[in-house]
Parts: C-alpha cells; structure tokens; sequence
C-alpha cells in the first residue's frame, strides 16, 4: 500500500510541472478537445461475433478439465451507437451493448449451468447509457464501465479464456476490471493528453453488485513529461463496507512506455500495481485483502501482436493465500475487420484454505467485427 501512494504522491506533484510545461488546461483548451459535433443524427449497428476454443483446468469452478467451444467472457455482442445535435456543440448520444455467444448460445456463462432463465439467456446486457456530448466533456446514464475498467487496458487477450482477470493475476469484479456499473451516472473530460472520469452509483436495488453510493475515479496522463510514457491512477469505493479492518476499495496504478520502432513496429511495456480490498476470488482469506504487482509486454510488427505479462500477489492473510501466474499470446490481423488469437494462462495458488486452486487455460479464437 505504501508502495501505491508514493507512486500516487509523485504523480500528484510532477503532473502541474507537466501541465506547465505541456500548456495548463484552459477552457480554450477543453474546447478544442471535443469534436466539433455536426447538425443531424447518426446511428450504427455494430457488432463482433467470436468463436473459442478452449481446454481449461479451473477447479475454482468444479470443473477439473474442460474442453469447449463458447464464449463465457463477452467478447461476442451486438449493440447499436448514435449521437443527435442539439447546437452550440452539443449533443445527446447513446449506446447500448448487448453480449452474445454463438458458441453455445448462451451469453451469460456456461451451457451447462442453467439452473434458473437468468443464466440461460441468448442475450444479456453489457452497457447500455444515454447521455450529453458537450464542450466541457460527456455525461451519461445507466450502465457503463468505470474507469478502474477502462483506463490503462492493455491485455491483449482481454475478453477470452486466457486473459489475465480471469486466470486471477490482476482483480476482477463490478469494483475492478469486470462487469459493468448499473444505475449510475458517469462523467469524462478529455483535454489532449489529460483525461479524467468518475462514476458515482445511483441504485437502490439489491440485485446490483454497485449501489448507492459507491464511486470510482480515474486519471490519466498520456505524454507525460516524456513522449511516450503514460500515467494512470484509478480507484472504485463501496460504499455498503463495514466494520473495522475491512477495506472498501480497490485501487491501482499504471505506468506504460511506448516505443516506436522502424518498420512501424511498436513495444509496450507497462507496470500495475493494485491495492486489493474488493476481490473475494483473488484473496480468500480473511478480508480480501493483498496487493498486486503486474508486469507486461507487447511487441506489434504488421498484423501481428505478441504478449507477455506476468503477476504476482501479496495476501494479507499470510503467503499461503498468494497467487502467481502469466499470460502469453498473440494476436494475428488477417483483415481491418477480422483477426485470430491464441493464448496461454497458469496461476499458482497457495495452500490457502483450500479454495483457492490452481488455474490453466490455452485457447485458439476467430474474431470478426461488422
């Protein structure tokens, strides 16, 4: 934790020398930032269909081995897009996206597990908002990724079996890098290489894992004092934590360089550390509590992108409720609209209580967007 904040303090102090050195951020600035907005409508149906195969070994789930052909990440879906004018540079905009597979036909996790109509639905909502596009940044509505979620995403194999959420290196959840935040209201501002976001949670429903109250924040500075180097900062808070010892928030840091190469080839490499209150799958023990360092590389030359990326925890609870496990994989551009992935994960877990296992996947996909 103290490890965080010294990262977080640093970025505190460097980014107004940044923004003095780089042009503060003035209202002029914001301004020219937002897009100009054009008179009229427009809506697009859009859509990624994707087919996995996959041999895992996650015990977590009971299922010792398993070999299938679906998509239970939500990479698959379908969802249509559009803003409207309403002058002077703003504008109401919306999108809604739905999750799909066409492996198996059900969106929202395995065929097998059908035990009531909410598990066994072809369709099943990922975001869907409606909101404004001003001058001075994008409001919306409903439901929506958090900026914990979007900043600073840089798995190349994000959405299929072998990325690094689901093989437990960095934390998951509505409060972390999966789901989505229902019934809330989001904001973002974008001023050339600075952006900055918070959600704030609206619901009163008990079905929702984000409710009332709960916010999440995020900063992000491209460029930053260096061409190429990029800071992120983001933390989600749940509001309905209690009692003493018991942390109620997550909260990480993203330090990413690029390099550009000949031949129009790039290397990425990047850090992350999180401070994990929120993840009972990562951490089992005790409060869910740990720490997190994840390190990765990607190198693009033409179509081809190849990862690697690996993670190790710090548990609270003791070492033997630590995990550590890495990612591999590439990712082959056969055109502007479609492209290949294959992929390889494996995390170690601790003797723990006996809940956290050991987990192995290795996965070949076609992906298609329209």
């Amino acid at each position: 934790m103290n490890k965080l904040y010294i990262y977080f303090f640093l970025g505190l102090v460097a980014l107004p020398l940044a923004g003095f050195s780089g042009g503060m951020i003035t209202s002029e600035k914001v301004h020219a930032a937002t897009k100009s907005v054009k008179k009229g409508s427009s809506a697009t149906f859009y859509g990624r269909l994707w087919v996995q195969y996959d041999s895992s070994d996650n015990s977590t789930s009971n299922n010792s081995k398993i070999s299938s052909l679906r998509d239970d990440e939500g990479m698959g879906r379908v969802g249509l897009k559009g803003k409207s004018s309403i002058g002077n540079g703003y504008a109401v905009n919306y999108k809604v996206e739905y999750a799909i597979d066409i492996g198996d036909g059900h969106a929202t996790g395995d065929s097998k597990d059908c035990s009531d109509a909410t598990n066994c639905r072809s369709f099943a909502l990922k975001q869907g908002w409606v909101g404004f596009l001003t001058p001075m940044g994008q409001l919306k509505f409903g439901s929506m990724e958090s900026p914990y979620k979007s900043f600073a995403k840089h798995d190349i194999l994000h959405d299929t079996i072998a990325q690094a959420r689901d093989t437990r290196m960095i934390s998951q959840g509505s409060m972390s890098h999966s789901s989505y935040w229902r019934e809330s209201i989001y904001y973002e501002l974008k001023s050339g290489d600075f952006r900055f976001a918070v959600v704030y949670g609206l619901g009163e429903g008990t079905s929702n894992s984000v409710t009332k109250n709960d916010t999440g924040i995020g900063l992000e500075y491209k460029n930053f004092i260096i061409p190429g180097f990029d800071v992120v900062y983001a933390r989600n808070t749940d509001d309905s934590v209690t009692g003493a010892g018991n942390q109620d928030y997550n909260e990480k840091v993203t330090l990413t360089k690029t390099f550009k190469m000949e031949g129009k080839r790039k290397l990425k490499v990047w850090y992350m550390h999180e401070d994990v209150g929120l993840d009972s799958k990562m951490f089992t023990g005790g409060n869910n509590d740990g720490e997190v360092d994840w390190y990765g590389v990607t190198y693009k030359s033409g179509p081809m992108t190849l990862q690697y990326s690996y993670a190790e925890t710090d548990a609270s609870q003791g070492p033997t409720y630590d995990r550590d496990g890495y990612n591999i994989g590439m990712q082959y551009k056969l055109s502007k609209t479609s492209r290949i992935y294959i992929g390889h994960s494996s995390s170690d877990a601790g003797s723990g209580d006996g809940v956290n296992k050991d987990i192995e996947s290795t996965m070949i996909g076609l992906r298609h967007d329209f």
